[in-house]
């Protein structure tokens, strides 16, 4: 068996029981990798290093920097009814956020306090009495979840208005099934397409039975450009910057091209402010002109003080129980939550309310004593800046270092990706985007310095 790292009792491993052992769904992996041999992982693993560069699989650390997405390829294992149960508690929780968000601008939603609505920087009052095509506001979803000790998967948070990275899902399995085959054949892996699913979902949304759709980018300097590229190909619609649309005289939006001006049903936007890239973007959309995929005005799910309220949004929506737990949140405006958050500070997360990419992300148990100070100043100055979060021990994986020629075991987060149509049914894709931290630290994200694993659903 390939020598991994030491087990330690303290860390909760997915690849490991609680002795030590390998799990018994790892075992033919694990195997497949003592048969490569530390001279033919390396090579592989360096091939693997050198497509990712050729094929421009990258993202933007800085506008002047672009690094090809680091990889680890031993793949993260999700057994089917373990799969099942996520895949419900991630539909569940769509359909409820969506349900949510068609109340809060189009009827009179009571779930959220009116001060956390209000308060939120992504909140669009002139939204108000708008109602998106087909009532379908979230049309593509992310939630970032962790697995505890007891092997649980607790929601960290819900990615509503432009989630990214579900191409760095579907190149990883790519390029793991065309460099390692070695690793798939003892596994019945479950399959999906995204395209199909994607082009449905525009479909669905639009009264043009032959829609024409474009995916709008902020230019190929744009940190998450690969994915633009990568979406905008397998989709088979155009790619285009701001310059390439404009408002035409009746108030719909057109695409220009060699052959004059062509009408466009549909955007899937991957910008924030439509407003700097095509001025009148937001009144044609308001107008009903043009279908926004996401819809605009979702962030208000995104903030991560609303992020509380979910589990009461799914019982008062769907008169359901909520299928997944989520992490234990402390609204910082309530009194006693924020007493006995300075009092356990050093055991808590702290979170922006409108971070994203791990930034704004503040895990106190690994921080040295400087940030407490000035981090309970601004709790108590502007408590509503902030929400905080009890720490959870989630889990750790094992990677591969191919420059020391070792085996590691790091922490790892898992995003799942769902769409809902425009006939309201939601679908989340099998596995989710792997990310793996940094050696020493518990944050994740690709644009804070993380790695990204294959995931499989097996049977």
């Amino acid at each position: 068996m390939a020598h991994l790292p030491g087990h330690d009792e303290a860390t909760v491993s997915e690849y490991r029981t609680e002795t030590g052992e390998v799990r018994p769904i790892y075992e033919d992996l694990m195997q497949s990798l003592d048969e490569l041999g530390e001279e033919d992982m390396r090579r592989r693993w360096q091939h693997a290093r050198r497509e990712v560069e050729l094929d421009a699989f990258s993202f933007a650390m800085d506008p002047k920097e672009f690094r090809p997405v680091p990889t680890d390829w031993i793949p993260r294992i999700i057994e089917f009814d373990e799969w099942r149960n996520i895949k419900a508690g991630v539909e569940q929780r769509l359909k409820a956020l969506n349900m949510f968000l068609l109340d809060l601008y189009a009827g009179e939603q009571g779930v959220v306090p009116d001060d956390v609505v209000y308060s939120c920087q992504y909140f669009y009052p002139e939204f108000q009495g708008f109602r998106p095509a087909k009532d379908v506001f979230v049309h593509i979803y992310g939630i970032d979840l962790v697995q505890q000790r007891d092997g649980k998967y607790v929601v960290l948070e819900d990615n509503l208005r432009i989630p990214s990275g579900i191409t760095y899902q579907l190149k990883s399995l790519e390029m793991a099934r065309q460099l390692f085959p070695e690793l798939c054949e003892a596994y019945d892996v479950v399959p999906y397409d995204i395209r199909d699913t994607y082009l449905d979902l525009f479909t669905s949304l639009c009264d043009n039975p032959e829609p024409t759709c474009v995916l709008l980018t902020d230019s190929k300097f744009g940190s998450a450009f690969f994915e633009h590229r990568y979406l905008s190909e397998l989709l088979g619609i155009p790619l285009v910057e701001g310059g390439d649309l404009c408002i035409g005289h009746d108030g719909d939006v057109r695409m220009k091209t060699l052959d004059g001006d062509v009408h466009v049903d549909l955007i899937y936007r991957r910008v924030e402010d439509l407003e700097i890239f095509v001025p009148g973007l937001t009144d044609a959309y308001l107008k009903g002109k043009v279908v926004l995929v996401n819809g605009m005005g979702t962030s208000v799910a995104d903030d991560k003080l609303a992020f509380l309220w979910v589990p009461d949004m799914i019982r008062h929506y769907l008169d359901e129980e909520p299928i997944l737990e989520q992490a234990v949140s402390y609204d910082l405006d309530d009194s006693a939550s924020r007493a006995y958050v300075l009092e356990n500070l050093d055991k808590m997360v702290l979170k922006t309310r409108q971070g994203y990419g791990g930034l704004g992300v503040y895990i106190m148990p690994d921080l040295g004593g400087n940030y407490r100070a000035p981090l309970a100043r601004q709790i108590i100055e502007n408590p509503r800046a902030l929400i905080a979060q009890e720490t959870i021990d989630f889990s750790k994986h094992v990677i591969y270092d191919d420059e020391a020629g070792e085996y590691d075991e790091r922490y790892i987060d898992l995003r799942v990706y769902a769409v809902q149509n425009g006939r309201g049914e939601a679908t989340a894709f099998p596995g989710g985007l792997t990310r793996v931290s940094q050696a020493g630290n518990r944050v994740t994200n690709n644009s804070s310095g993380g790695l990204c694993k294959p995931t499989w659903v097996v049977r």
